[in-house]
């Protein structure tokens, strides 16, 4: 396998959706849609380029700073009372993660950390995730007019349960730790991920390159997860990707990952010759019940849970 500086020449796709007049049936809506199912289908993820509604960097400015307030907390706060949030611990990573991204979770765990409240920091975690949702919707929206199944996308939308995670890499130098995270793919739906300015984050291509994510201004990542693969019976390939630590500074990313509320079963439109049934129904959130957890992650993949 080559390593991701011999893979110069393999790039991730970047998506552009501040295009003006971006509107579903529109000329560049189509063209979007077409760029954003290939990269999917080809790489498992594509950069997206945020509208400019959508402030990125005027948020991570904003932003930043509380984030590193939070997981600079000690560690008895940090386990007490995780009703609504989730710990994870794998050196040299760190994440703290609210469960349910309503407004009253995200502010029940600002104030988990900060009783008197921490209006920055809630309010930035509350536009974070108004904005990563609302991107999801567009990609999902467009995969699913581009296979023919729009008519299951509203009900895919009221079944969606969206989970923030806040994520801290230690310097390197001083824990002698190369590996932020091993290569994996998420079992989630989808996920999108934003950095600061120390990269890391690695991408695999079907060739086994590592491509570094080095992300333009104003943009984050969109990575497929195991259960997109399952919906769409294999036509969509997950995200292979692991976290490299080789600068000198912590490294800081906000992720947001999407998890079904409801069955997810592959729309019969996506089943032909070409094309046979190869998942059943799968239950989400039933599948982290019955599998194990080992560093945080299941001991079996999705796909292997309800592959028929």
């Amino acid at each position: 396998m080559t390593t991701s500086t011999q893979a110069a020449a393999a790039k991730i796709p970047v998506v552009d959706f501040s295009l003006d007049g971006m509107k579903p049936g529109t000329s560049s809506w189509l063209s979007i849609r077409d760029d954003v199912c290939h990269a999917l289908e080809e790489l498992g993820c594509f950069i997206a380029i945020l509208p400019n509604k959508l402030p990125l960097e005027e948020l991570h400015n904003s932003f930043v700073g509380a984030l590193k307030e939070l997981l600079d907390f000690p560690m008895d706060v940090k386990v007490r009372d995780k009703k609504g949030a989730y710990l994870s611990i794998h050196p040299p990573h760190e994440g703290l993660g609210v469960l349910n991204n309503t407004s009253e979770e995200i502010q029940k765990f600002t104030r988990h950390f900060w009783p008197n409240g921490n209006d920055l920091f809630c309010e930035g975690a509350l536009e974070y995730a108004k904005a990563m949702a609302e991107l999801d919707q567009v990609v999902t929206r467009m995969v699913f007019e581009n296979y023919g199944v729009e008519k299951y996308h509203d009900a895919h939308i009221q079944s969606t349960s969206y989970h923030l995670r806040f994520n801290k890499y230690k310097n390197p130098k001083k824990t002698g730790m190369d590996v932020g995270l091993k290569p994996h793919t998420d079992n989630s739906f989808s996920s999108i991920l934003h950095q600061n300015q120390v990269c890391g984050l690695e991408i695999c291509t079907r060739d086994g390159d590592w491509i570094v994510f080095d992300p333009p201004p104003s943009s984050v990542i969109y990575l497929a997860g195991d259960v997109f693969q399952i919906w769409s019976n294999d036509r969509i390939r997950p995200c292979r990707h692991r976290v490299s630590l080789t600068e000198d500074e912590v490294r800081f990313s906000i992720g947001q990952f999407t998890f079904m509320k409801e069955v997810v079963s592959i729309p019969n439109e996506l089943v032909d010759e070409d094309h046979p049934r190869l998942y059943k129904p799968l239950d989400h959130l039933e599948f982290f019940k019955e599998v194990k957890l080992i560093d945080g992650k299941p001991d079996r993949l999705v796909q292997e849970y309800c592959r028929i």
